[in-house]
């Protein structure tokens, strides 16, 4: 009789043991795929912002090396504000026109003269709705959406506002 009680003992602590386990493996595995899903949105997240970020500070950059007396100008583009910088280098001056095309920034360099045409310029950055707008006092606004519709936009304090 002794050896049933013991063997249905050994039998109830090996299922316990057994049942223990599973749970834990199930809990480990589920809290994994949590980790794993949070993390797939964190980044997707992240990435929608850096592109949007990025392409808003190439144009930040864009307007930093032109921030001189009459070398920005904003002008109309396919019925969208463009942002429009002057260059001289030697007796050619050069016109760079940076304005939104479909889901692009895009970029074209003219001699100055030259007919601006849209579908001419490169594809610089993908980005959505982008806009530029002057908004009084020296400022300008850059704005953009990621992927998921959020907006983001920079205020951009212009050292020299002789421009327009």
């Amino acid at each position: 009789m002794r050896r049933k009680t013991h063997a249905r003992s050994s039998l109830m602590d090996f299922l316990f043991t057994l049942s223990l386990f599973c749970v834990f493996t199930a809990t480990a595995f589920l809290v994994v795929m949590i980790g794993a899903n949070a993390y797939r949105s964190t980044v997707q997240h992240m990435d929608d912002t850096y592109s949007t970020r990025t392409s808003l500070a190439y144009v930040t950059e864009k307007i930093r090396q032109h921030d001189e007396a009459g070398r920005i100008s904003l002008t109309e583009v396919n019925g969208s504000t463009a942002l429009l910088l002057h260059d001289q280098t030697g007796d050619a001056a050069y016109e760079t026109y940076i304005y939104p095309d479909g889901d692009y920034i895009c970029e074209l360099v003219l001699r100055e003269g030259d007919e601006f045409s849209p579908d001419r310029g490169d594809p610089v950055v993908r980005v959505k709705n982008f806009s530029i707008e002057e908004t009084g006092d020296g400022f300008l606004k850059l704005s953009a959406e990621d992927n998921d519709g959020n907006s983001v936009s920079f205020f951009l304090h212009l050292r020299n506002d002789e421009r327009i």
